[in-house]
C-alpha cells in the first residue's frame, strides 16, 4: 500500500454516488409533490400551506442529516485509510 489515487477512489466515488443519489431522491420527491399539489389546484381543491413551523422543522431535520452524513463519510475514509 503506497497510498496511490486507487486506494482513495473508491471511498471518494461512494461518498459523491451517495450524495449524487440523496439530490436526485429530494429532487424526484419534490416533483411528485409538486405534480399532485398542480393537479388538486387544476381541480379546485384548495388545501392550507405549510406552516413556518413546520418548515422550521424540516430545514433543521435536512441540515442535520446533511452533517450526519458528511460525519459518516469522513469517518468511514479515515478509519479506513490509516
Amino acid at each position: 500500500m503506497d497510498g496511490s489515487w486507487a486506494e482513495f477512489f473508491p471511498y471518494f466515488a461512494g461518498a459523491f454516488k451517495l450524495i449524487v443519489l440523496g439530490i436526485g431522491a429530494y429532487f424526484a420527491i419534490k416533483w411528485h409533490f409538486d405534480e399532485e399539489r398542480r393537479v388538486r389546484e387544476a381541480k379546485g381543491v384548495v388545501f392550507d400551506k405549510p406552516s413556518f413551523m413546520k418548515k422550521l422543522a424540516m430545514m433543521l431535520t435536512l441540515s442535520v442529516l446533511f452533517v450526519l452524513l458528511a460525519l459518516l463519510v469522513i469517518y468511514a475514509t479515515n478509519r479506513f485509510l490509516y
